[in-house]
């Protein structure tokens, strides 16, 4: 009798395996699932299986959820392959989160409000939750101004935009603006009315989220990745050791000339960016590590 339940027993694992779900947490680029003999657009939220193919374009990620062990993995190899033959290549560096974690992300996920997407141009602050707060984006402007010059008459906003002050980083972070026009890299000097897109290098064996804030000289900031309104960040999240580009959200600049600094940030959870809108001050109380990288243009 043993013997015969040992036998459908091993008769049923193969079905256990091949049943095992993802649920598509995040794309970034062009990433596509094999649907019978055609290739379709990968997106959030959809379910997946181990067996599933998926393409991942060069400079593209995509992260899945696994809500049964409370994991998530980030994958960014280009080609062809099995979310199972990825999930297998990336266990040392997925992530593990808390069961009230996992159902928070899962109940985020799938709320409309995450969906919403918009480039805020004044401070938009998402509702607090356990888990992304109001303090937690505070958090992030503290670590900003403290990763400047301490003891400095100017504003925040003044010291990241002047030259010859320093900046530090928790993180090793960098990006390039990308031509759409030519695929090229942009230099110092950007030609009036020239598109681009933003590309992201992630060199540390973390999962980040990361955004880029544009101030001019007049001190107009701009949020150059737009915030979802549940400020989940998702879609901000960039995989370890890897480098991908946000051409589905690409920006132009003006016809006037000007002088713009564009700075990157990066943290380890979901903050609302668009704190940094507002004024940005040292407040009281701790911090987080910031991943920041900065670079100088000139409109002419």
């Amino acid at each position: 009798m043993r013997n015969k339940l040992l036998t459908i027993l091993l008769a049923f694992l193969p079905l256990c395996v091949v049943a095992q779900t993802y649920t598509v947490y995040s794309i970034v680029g062009t990433v596509k699932y094999q649907n019978g003999k055609s290739m379709l657009q990968l997106t959030p939220r959809k379910a997946v299986t181990t067996q599933t193919k998926v393409q991942i374009e060069p400079e593209s990620a995509v992260t899945v959820i696994d809500e049964q062990h409370a994991k998530m993995y980030s994958f960014a190899t280009p080609g062809i392959h099995t979310i199972g033959q990825l999930v297998e290549s990336s266990k040392s560096t997925s992530k593990s989160l808390s069961k009230q974690y996992m159902s928070y992300v899962i109940k985020q996920l799938f709320n409309k409000e995450s969906q919403e997407m918009t480039h805020p141009d004044t401070y938009m602050q998402a509702t607090a939750t356990a888990y992304r707060s109001s303090s937690s984006d505070s958090l992030l402007l503290n670590q900003i101004a403290a990763l400047l010059p301490a003891n400095r008459p100017e504003t925040i906003e003044q010291l990241l935009c002047d030259t010859n002050v320093p900046l530090t980083t928790d993180f090793d972070v960098r990006f390039d603006l990308i031509d759409c026009a030519t695929g090229s890299v942009l230099d110092g000097q950007i030609a009036p009315n020239t598109s681009c897109y933003l590309r992201v290098s992630n060199r540390t064996a973390e999962v980040l989220y990361m955004n880029l804030l544009d101030i001019d000289r007049q001190g107009n900031k701009y949020l150059v990745l737009p915030m979802d309104a549940a400020s989940t960040c998702a879609h901000l999240l960039v995989p370890p050791m890897c480098t991908v580009s946000f051409k589905a959200e690409p920006f132009i600049f003006g016809e006037e000339p000007m002088e713009e600094t564009l700075i990157l940030m990066a943290v380890k959870d979901p903050v609302d960016f668009s704190i940094v809108m507002n004024p940005i001050r040292k407040g009281s109380g701790g911090t987080i590590p910031v991943g920041l990288n900065r670079k100088f243009y000139q409109v002419k």
